[in-house]
């Protein structure tokens, strides 16, 4: 493991203890997400992607206009390896106990059966096709997301590291004025503060990328009107605040790294604040993004 990911685990290990902290997750989740996500890491490092030419993506001109660079069911990832990794996750996934180990058990049996294929379930994620995920979520009611989350796992690293890879094809001065991934379209599932103006950033649901937007708006609708934006914090969460959109009844919580003092782990700080989720929820509003881990 290359020493800046030494130093990003040590991160990580902070910043669950925090989350067990709270008591506000089963132990079992935090323990799949700690041991998940040092593979991660690692297989980001290994991952092969084809990027495309960059006359194929959106033109600077599009990107103006608000077209992502490439459209999310054209990202380039690494299949093969998220095949390999899959299995890896399941083994996981069922040492973990409790709901989340009965549903790898019935997934792997059914694996087994040739009831379900990995790579159909790897290939309709990117493709946004969500009727595989549905079958298994009703099947699987104790633990509705664990096929989502196997297939999110496994393909991050390499949609990562094309993330990375891309980024540097975005053009100078893009407008931050819609709240989408500029390299996939997708949709961020937590935004936050950095730099000393307090620039506002969106972490991708889908690529993992970290973009722009804009400081005051609905990152998922573009709405600007500050009398349909609405905030709202948490004494026991400094830092925190979680905006609601009168126009899409959608919510997003935004961390102030400047105020918090904190590395950015988007991914484990959008766990440590799940009770703002279950706070802004049960006042009606919703997320429209899963997770990174896919649940």
């Amino acid at each position: 493991m290359h020493s800046d990911d030494q130093v990003f685990v040590r991160l990580m290990e902070g910043k669950l203890a925090s989350i067990r902290a709270t008591d506000m997750l089963p132990e079992e989740l935090v323990a799949l997400v700690e041991q998940v996500l040092p593979v991660q890491i690692e297989a980001r490092n290994a991952a092969h992607v084809t990027l495309p030419d960059r006359a194929s993506c959106a033109s600077d001109e599009a990107m103006f206009a608000g077209s992502p660079l490439i459209m999310r069911e054209n990202f380039p990832h690494d299949l093969d390896q998220a095949l390999r990794l899959f299995p890896i996750l399941l083994e996981i996934l069922a040492g973990t106990g409790g709901a989340a180990a009965q549903a790898a058990d019935t997934l792997r049996a059914a694996i087994a059966a040739g009831e379900l294929d990995p790579a159909q379930a790897l290939r309709a994620l990117p493709a946004g096709d969500d009727t595989l995920f549905a079958v298994w979520r009703q099947r699987l009611p104790e633990s509705p997301r664990a096929l989502s989350f196997l297939a999110a796992s496994a393909l991050w690293p390499g949609l990562n590291a094309a993330a990375l890879a891309l980024a540097k094809h975005l053009p100078e001065n893009l407008p931050h004025d819609r709240g989408h991934c500029p390299l996939c379209g997708s949709l961020p599932y937590i935004t936050f503060l950095r730099e000393k103006e307090g620039l506002r950033f969106g972490a991708c649901s889908f690529c993992g990328h970290e973009h722009r937007v804009r400081r005051i708006c609905c990152p998922y609708c573009d709405e600007g009107d500050t009398a349909k934006l609405k905030l709202f914090r948490v004494a026991e969460y400094p830092g925190v605040v979680v905006g609601v959109c009168e126009t899409c009844s959608m919510y997003v919580k935004t961390l102030d790294y400047r105020e918090l003092d904190k590395t950015v782990l988007p991914s484990l700080d959008d766990m440590a604040t799940v009770a703002l989720d279950v706070l802004a929820q049960g006042q009606g509003y919703k997320r429209p993004t899963l997770s990174a881990w896919g649940f």
